[in-house]
């Protein structure tokens, strides 16, 4: 029989060609997916480029004189600093101690001098302001409407006219007074005695006395 005229054999011959197409797909499938193509690699480095930076230099050490310089500048200049404080507050103090006994101005008069020296009453304009300190001092002051203030330490003072007000602070002081407005004592065992009148009293502190004598 004929090839043409067998049924089957006719089949097969137009199966080939699908068969054969199949197996050329199968084959460049299983290729391609097996393997893929492989990544792009690292481009390529530019002029000049280092892998890796260079290795800073190694830190300096500090001199450890340089902590001790420092002090010895500041404790210099501390010296100095107290030198010049001290020269000035002694000088300053020598001119203090070298200037009059005595001084007054339109506003206030200020008495100091050893208790050993004599000395003549003080006279006082009237409403100006006297002020006398010290330590152990004997004093008479002519008051004439006046205001007189009394410091320091064991000062014993007349005070003769009239004032508008006696002011005595300090300790153990004794002040003698003809007539006075106000009379007004602090401190530690003052004792201020007036002749006349009748003044307005204030008294603070300790064991300090206000009497008519």
């Amino acid at each position: 029989m004929d090839s043409k005229d067998d049924p089957e054999a006719r089949i097969r011959e137009l199966e080939r060609p699908l068969a054969e197409t199949a197996r050329t797909s199968e084959l460049g499938t299983h290729g391609s997916g097996s393997f893929p193509p492989p990544p792009p690699g690292p481009p390529a480095p530019w002029p000049g480029y280092e892998p890796y930076p260079p290795y800073p230099a190694p830190p300096q050490r500090k001199s450890n004189a340089a902590p001790f310089v420092i002090l010895f500048a500041l404790l210099s200049s501390l010296l100095v600093a107290g030198a010049i404080a001290a020269f000035v507050f002694f000088d300053n103090a020598g001119e203090k101690s070298g200037s009059a006994d005595s001084f007054s101005d339109s506003q206030s008069t200020a008495i100091r001098a050893p208790a050993s020296e004599p000395l003549a009453p003080s006279q006082v304009s009237p409403g100006q302001t006297v002020i006398v300190s010290g330590i152990g001092e004997h004093r008479t002051v002519e008051c004439q409407d006046s205001t007189v203030i009394v410091s320091g330490v064991e000062n014993q003072l007349q005070i003769t006219g009239h004032c508008i007000a006696v002011t005595v602070s300090g300790v153990n002081n004794v002040i003698e007074v003809e007539s006075a407005d106000t009379i007004g004592v602090s401190g530690f065992e003052n004792r201020v005695t007036y002749r006349s009148g009748q003044p307005e009293v204030s008294k603070s502190g300790q064991s300090n006395v206000v009497e008519p004598g």
